[in-house]
């Protein structure tokens, strides 16, 4: 089957971007602040691994919440990087595009740590991917890491370090803010891996 992983430019889908070997990857501004770097560090991936990169641009910006917009946090979570439904809208257009460019399956970069949201966990993704194979397409969903922790993932993909030093993970800015909880997860993986440049 072919697929399409939505590459954030973010450790767990570079890894899996890597390990997956996908026929394509999608990556998507959706109005996230830091939608350039990610943007950056997918394509540098992409062109390093040899995969083809697609983008798209579909601003939402006025819906979301928390961090990753530059707003107050949703009260309707505790994390302060949940945009609401943003999961489910991404593996959307994917899906959408998986049927545009003829794939039969779309793959997400979750992990087990995930599960602290609701978009994270394998219910999730088993009723999203039930829906999807509803419709016209029948595309499925997977998460092929979603028992893993970044660190298992990471190992299992035997990336080159030099192609995951191209992710970008800060949920606040274009350049690493240091401070948010996608900066504090790069920080300790990248040094559990033993790297330290």
């Amino acid at each position: 089957m072919s697929e399409v992983l939505l590459l954030s430019g973010g450790i767990d889908s570079i890894a899996l971007a890597a390990w997956r070997r996908p026929a394509y990857c999608l990556t998507i501004d959706y109005g996230q602040l830091p939608a350039a770097s990610e943007i950056a560090a997918s394509s540098s991936v992409c062109n390093a691994l040899g995969l083809n990169h697609e983008i798209l641009i579909i601003p939402i910006a006025q819906l979301g919440a928390g961090d990753l917009a530059g707003k107050p946090q949703s009260v309707a979570s505790t994390n302060p990087e949940y945009w609401p439904f943003r999961n489910q809208f991404l593996i959307t257009l994917a899906a959408m595009k998986a049927v545009e460019l003829r794939c039969e399956r779309v793959i997400i970069g979750t992990v087990a740590s995930d599960k602290r949201h609701a978009d994270g966990c394998e219910n999730f993704v088993l009723q999203l991917s039930a829906l999807l194979k509803l419709q016209e397409g029948s595309i499925v969903l997977e998460a092929p890491a979603i028992k893993h922790s970044s660190l298992a993932l990471v190992r299992e993909s035997r990336i080159d370090l030099s192609v995951l030093a191209w992710a970008h993970s800060c949920h606040r800015s274009n350049i690493a803010c240091g401070r948010c909880s996608g900066c504090a997860k790069h920080s300790e993986i990248m040094q559990a891996i033993g790297w330290n440049r």
